[in-house]
């Protein structure tokens, strides 16, 4: 069953169907939450569980029950102690490891930890193998394994499992014959990982520490890390943070660091290499990066970006000479561009749009999104809710499975749009709009502006507010006019002259649609003055 895990303040939450969060889960032994801005919860999703990183301080995986569990149990610390027991068959020398084990109410293996230290050699003959002073796990597990060569030998097979985490000692004395035919898997623990992605059946992430080295697990075993997996990102020591984001496409994994873009291919360990996609484009948001049908959306310094199998394409610079926004993101006028590297980006995959939340200029809380129609290529907004202050997005699948975009505040809550042309229950959408300057392509030329006509869609009620700038660029506003928006056209009244002319259009009462189809400005040139 479908279900969605979000971070409350210091707490984990489930949120069903219907958007309603639950209580807050019970955390592990010893395990926190961080609420620091630079510890933002980081969410992969593998198989059946959900894999949270970064704000924990060790990895974490949560199922659909909510019960949370460490990523990877630590591993043993003290050295079991080997020795030979009357009574047994068993002849030859051995040497033995433990490790935990944490598995569901069915019995599998969730999760299994590195293996502890190496026992000295014992010989035995026609006797029992124990082992004794086994360690106790601090983590809840289920249970202790112990592994053993084969007599003289090197490679660890499966010998005898202890349930529960109180036993401190076993002794057995099955034959080499009797032990698995299939050695001991690769086992490792994961590492302080501050990203975590899902690609090729294995879990991927950079690590806090070695933040230029790229860490991936074993297939299809997400507690297993062997410190061989492992692809390091140049330029190494370039900078203090590393790998920033991870990106995975269907047939490459994504990798920004602050100036470059990598991208790892291959389908296992012999062969997963990384290649530099461009060193002129990084990411600066982890947050910001959502992949959609095969296509990778994120932010950098100078824009938002898409990048698929035909390359890098800054998608704020516009298309065939439209939809150019690149002003946004290069200029201090709309956005805290110090702040973008807490930008979060969500696909609206209802009205087919990626959405970015981002700080207006000389803030710094997430109080303003733009977004980019994915149908027509145009960007829109900036947009602002006077509801709340956004801090997260998410999607939601409801009971039949239908994907609902919401916004997570700051005070706790998730929103999501509604029909009703209102911000929350009551409040006014603020519909507030500046136009291009108009100058009839002679902007050194003085001009008589006539009687504006605008056409609208008819409302059963409302009236817009048109307000002219007349002059040079920066002359102030002129009187208000009023348009009747229950009217597909109303022609207003004489301008005046000026050699350009913008409009401001406002509307913000509770519940009013507005639709402006268009506007017509006729215009005499007079000459320069």
């Amino acid at each position: 069953m479908a279900f969605t895990l979000v971070q409350a303040g210091a707490t984990l939450k489930l949120v069903d169907t219907a958007g309603t969060p639950s209580a807050a889960l019970t955390l592990p032994t010893n395990i926190g939450l961080s609420t620091a801005s630079s510890r933002t919860p980081r969410f992969a999703i593998f198989g059946k569980y959900v894999v949270i990183v970064n704000s924990p301080n060790r990895p974490l995986t949560v199922d659909g029950n909510g019960d949370v569990r460490v990523l990877s149990p630590r591993p043993p610390g003290s050295v079991p102690v080997v020795s030979a027991q009357s009574g047994g068959a068993l002849s030859g020398s051995y040497k033995v490891k433990q490790t935990f084990r944490i598995k569901d109410t069915a019995g599998n293996i969730i999760a299994e930890s590195d293996f502890g230290p190496e026992s000295a050699a014992q010989a035995v003959t026609a006797q029992y193998l124990r082992a004794a002073s086994l360690d106790l796990s601090p983590d809840s597990v289920s249970s202790s394994m112990l592994y053993r060569t084969t007599t003289g030998g090197v490679v660890y097979f499966p010998w005898v499992e202890l349930n529960g985490n109180t036993q401190t000692s076993i002794q057995d004395d099955l034959s080499d014959a009797g032990l698995s035919l299939v050695a001991a898997a690769p086992l490792g623990s994961a590492p302080d990982l501050v990203t975590i992605a899902s690609w090729r059946g294995r879990l991927w992430g950079g690590d806090r520490v070695d933040i230029d080295h790229l860490r991936y697990c074993e297939v299809e075993r997400m507690s297993a890390w062997p410190r061989s997996n492992d692809i390091l990102i140049p330029p190494q020591g370039a900078d203090t943070t590393g790998i920033r984001a991870l990106a995975p496409r269907r047939e490459a994994l994504g990798i920004g660091r602050r100036n470059h873009l990598f991208q790892v291919t291959g389908t296992s360990s012999s062969d997963f290499r990384s290649i530099k996609v461009t060193e002129n484009v990084g990411i600066e948001s982890q947050e910001s990066v959502v992949v959609y049908r095969d296509t990778a959306y994120f932010l950098w310094k100078d824009g938002v970006y898409g990048w698929d199998s035909g390359g890098i394409k800054c998608l704020s610079d516009g298309d065939a000479g439209r939809g150019n926004v690149r002003s946004w993101f290069t200029t201090d006028s709309y956005f805290n561009r110090d702040e973008f590297d807490i930008a979060v980006g969500q696909i609206d995959p209802v009205r087919n749009k990626y959405r970015l939340l981002l700080a207006a200029a000389g803030q710094a809380t997430l109080n303003r999104w733009v977004e980019f129609d994915l149908n027509t290529r145009t960007w829109w907004g900036p947009h602002q809710t006077a509801a709340f202050t956004p801090v997260s997005a998410i999607v939601v699948p409801t009971a039949n499975d239908v994907l609902e975009p919401m916004l997570g505040s700051s005070t706790g809550f998730l929103w999501e749009e509604q029909a009703t042309r209102t911000d929350d229950t009551a409040t006014a959408i603020d519909f507030d709009v500046d136009t291009k300057y108009h100058s009839a392509d002679t902007p050194d030329i003085q001009k008589y502006w006539d009687n504006p006509s605008v056409f609208t869609i008819a409302q059963s009620a409302g009236t817009l507010t048109m307000t002219p700038s007349l002059g040079e660029i920066d002359d102030r506003a002129d009187t208000p006019m009023s348009v009747d928006l229950t009217k597909t056209r109303q022609q207003l009244r004489r301008l005046g002259l000026g050699k350009h002319v913008r409009f401001n259009l406002r509307e913000n009462t509770a519940g009013q649609d507005v639709v402006i189809t268009g506007y017509e400005l006729p215009y005499f040139e007079i000459g320069r003055r």
